[in-house]
C-alpha cells in the first residue's frame, strides 16, 4: 500500500512539473494582455520568497479561456522591496500588484479587494498563490455563479457535522459531495471561491473585526459571514476539485497549523454563536 502511495506522489510531482514548464515560456516570450477592468475581479496574495513562484499561478490564470483583471495584494514589506524578473513581466502586461493598507495575513488575498468593489456589481473570485488552475477555472465559476447569484460558488467545499446539538472538530467534518447549495457547506479558498455582489457588501459591512476572531482562518471568518447573511455555498461540481501545487511551496503552509494542529477549531470556538449553530442545525434538519 505504502509503495503504490509513494509512487502516486512520484509521479503526480513529476506531472506537476510537466504543467509548470509551459507556464513558464508563457512568462518569459508570452504578450496576452491581462485586462484592467471587468465584471469579475481575480484577488490574490503572496509573500516572502513565494513572490519566486507566484508567476506559475498568475500564468496558469492569465491563460484562461475567460479573461479577468488580476490583483496581487502585498504587504508593506513586500510591496516596496525588489520583485522578480517573473513578476515584474506580468507587470508589463497588465498584472496590478497593489500594497494592502495593512497586515491582514490570509485575510489579504479578499479584504482589500472586497472593499474596493464594495457597492458595485463587480464579481471577486479569490485564489491561493501555490496553485495551478485549469483553463476553465474562471469560465466555469462564473457560468455556476450566473445560475445562483445570491450563492457563493466553490471548487471545493467540506460539509459542516454536527451531533448532539454542536458542531464536530474540523477534521471530522466531510468532503461536500453534492451541488446543492447550503449552508452546510464550507468553502475551502485553496482551490478557488467566488463572491456575489450582496455577499461582498455584508463583508465590507463587518469590518475588521475578524483580527480579533480569526486572525490566521479566513475560511471560517468568510462562512460565518455567508451563514449571517444567508448566502448558500455551492460547489461546481458535485465532488470537490483538487487542483496541482507548486512545488516547495507548501512548507510552513497555514493549512497545517489550521488543519492537522487543531488552529481552525480554535478559531471556530470563538467566532460562532450559539445563534450560528442554531442556524446550522436547522438548516440540517430541513435537508434530512
Amino acid at each position: 500500500m505504502w509503495v503504490g502511495y509513494a509512487v502516486g506522489q512520484i509521479a503526480s510531482f513529476f506531472l506537476t512539473l510537466l504543467r509548470m514548464i509551459p507556464l513558464a515560456v508563457l512568462n518569459r516570450f508570452s504578450g496576452t494582455r491581462i485586462p484592467a477592468h471587468g465584471g469579475v475581479v481575480i484577488s490574490l496574495t503572496s509573500h516572502g520568497r513565494r513572490l519566486k513562484r507566484v508567476h506559475y499561478t498568475l500564468e496558469s490564470l492569465a491563460r484562461g479561456y475567460q479573461k479577468a483583471p488580476i490583483v496581487l495584494w502585498l504587504d508593506e514589506a513586500d510591496f516596496g522591496a525588489e520583485w522578480p524578473p517573473t513578476l515584474r513581466r506580468l507587470v508589463d502586461r497588465g498584472l496590478q500588484v497593489r500594497c494592502s493598507d495593512g497586515s491582514y495575513g490570509p485575510h489579504t488575498k479578499y479584504w482589500n479587494q472586497f472593499r474596493e468593489v464594495a457597492g458595485t456589481a463587480t464579481k471577486v473570485v479569490t485564489v491561493d498563490d501555490d496553485m495551478i488552475y485549469p483553463e476553465w477555472f474562471l469560465q466555469r465559476l462564473v457560468f455556476i455563479g450566473d445560475l445562483r447569484l445570491d450563492a457563493v460558488i466553490a471548487y471545493r467545499a467540506h460539509r459542516i457535522e454536527l451531533r448532539d446539538g454542536r458542531m464536530l472538530p474540523y477534521v471530522k467534518w466531510s468532503a461536500a459531495d453534492t451541488c446543492d447549495a447550503s449552508v452546510l457547506h464550507f468553502a475551502t479558498g485553496v482551490s478557488g471561491v467566488m463572491y456575489p455582489r450582496t455577499f461582498i457588501e455584508y463583508v465590507v459591512a463587518q469590518g475588521d473585526q475578524f483580527l480579533g476572531s480569526t486572525p490566521r482562518a479566513d475560511d471560517v471568518w468568510l462562512h460565518v459571514c455567508a451563514l449571517r447573511s444567508g448566502h448558500p455555498i455551492r460547489q461546481v461540481y458535485a465532488q470537490p476539485r483538487h487542483f496541482a501545487v507548486v512545488p516547495a511551496t507548501q512548507v510552513g503552509a497555514l493549512a497545517v497549523g489550521n488543519t492537522l494542529m487543531g488552529g481552525n477549531d480554535e478559531q471556530i470556538g470563538r467566532v460562532y454563536t450559539g445563534d450560528d449553530v442554531a442556524l446550522l442545525l436547522a438548516a440540517h434538519d430541513a435537508e434530512d
